[in-house]
């Protein structure tokens, strides 16, 4: 869709309206808007104003009676064009760092200890999601041969994180090969997760077939072999404050509710969610508002996505979900407040 075409005017009514409708849960009216509005309008005025506002997708009117309330596009208008993270007050300070005491627990068990707390400080749904060593990128790749049939690959992050997987090496490759293989794959997939090192291995393998094959297929045969952190089946999903939701006039219809419901129990459908937006998120909170959520399309939800990292233990990705009338500053400033003191508990 075009980008909105708003005069002056149209954007402080438009501000003026989502703010209104931020705080008060209820459609907005023209007379309600007059009185917040900073400069005395005529209701004429701001009824002419509201239609533009609709002709460009910004503004809807739930009931014929109804006052209006913002779109999608308005939330994305308002988020890239005036938003202000907010940092915690000292009390949300103190709750969101009871998490912080308890960074040397194994990452599942410290992921659904902070998801239940974000749940809780932030309000909405936390979704949670350890990645060991799906999220670390390359910087050092080593094979070492253990005895027959077997070798440790070591593989040293970007970040500094070293994961050692004990490996079958069916085709007893002799160290010498293995040194290369290593060597190989540093100096051409540094920086990559190991789901990109093996994604460009069947490009590079289909692209140059003759020059350095032996290398790429057998580190292909590697990669491929490498073992998951845990075994094939359902995610390490942890949901917390599902139930909150069901507080929201949005979710007041009892079939609605019970239809997000289902979705959040889809854990396969918020791990991928989780890792679509995981690296982006190690960098700064991802704010995806509505359709912009490809695996929540359906729902009138704002996400939040941040990525924070547990030393050698890997990453944990949080998603904050709640309905598209959330608190942005607050959630936004909330979030980045604290994964920044994870990460520097953390030495990041």
């Amino acid at each position: 869709m075009a980008r909105p075409h708003l005069n002056p005017r149209g954007e402080s009514v438009l501000r003026t309206l989502i703010e209104t409708y931020l705080e008060a849960g209820e459609p907005v009216g023209s007379r309600l808007l007059a009185k917040r509005y900073p400069e005395p309008l005529s209701s004429a005025t701001i009824r002419n104003v509201l239609s533009d506002l609709e002709d460009e997708s910004m503004v809807a009117q739930p009931h014929t009676s109804a006052g209006r309330v913002p779109t999608e596009r308005a939330y994305r208008y308002y988020v890239d064009r005036w938003l202000k993270a907010q940092p915690p007050g000292p009390e949300m300070e103190g709750r969101l760092a009871a998490t912080l005491e308890d960074l040397d627990l194994d990452p599942e068990t410290w992921a659904r200890h902070a998801g239940r707390t974000l749940a809780e400080v932030m309000g909405g749904v936390c979704v949670a999601l350890p990645l060991p060593l799906t999220h670390s990128r390359l910087a050092r790749l080593e094979f070492v041969p253990v005895g027959p049939g077997r070798l440790v690959a070591v593989w040293v992050g970007c970040q500094g994180e070293v994961e050692h997987r004990l490996m079958e090496n069916a085709w007893n490759y002799p160290e010498s090969v293995l040194v290369e293989l290593g060597n190989y794959a540093t100096a051409r997939f540094a920086g990559l997760t190991l789901v990109e090192m093996r994604s460009r291995l069947l490009d590079v393998l289909q692209a140059e077939a003759q020059e350095g094959e032996f290398l790429r297929a057998r580190l292909r045969d590697l990669a491929s072999r490498w073992p998951d952190e845990r075994p094939a089946g359902e995610p390490p999903v942890m949901v917390s404050g599902l139930g909150r939701l069901g507080g929201f006039p949005e979710f007041e219809d009892a079939a609605r509710f019970r239809g997000l419901v289902a979705a959040f129990e889809e854990h396969g459908r918020l791990a991928r969610l989780l890792n679509a937006f995981a690296d982006r998120a190690s960098e700064d909170v991802q704010l995806l508002l509505g359709s912009e959520n490809p695996y929540l399309e359906g729902w009138p939800l704002a996400t939040a996505v941040r990525t924070v990292r547990l030393g050698s233990a890997g990453f944990v990705t949080f998603a904050l979900v709640g309905p598209l009338r959330m608190d942005y500053a607050l959630v936004m400033g909330g979030l980045r407040w604290w994964s920044g003191q994870v990460n520097r508990r953390q030495g990041a």
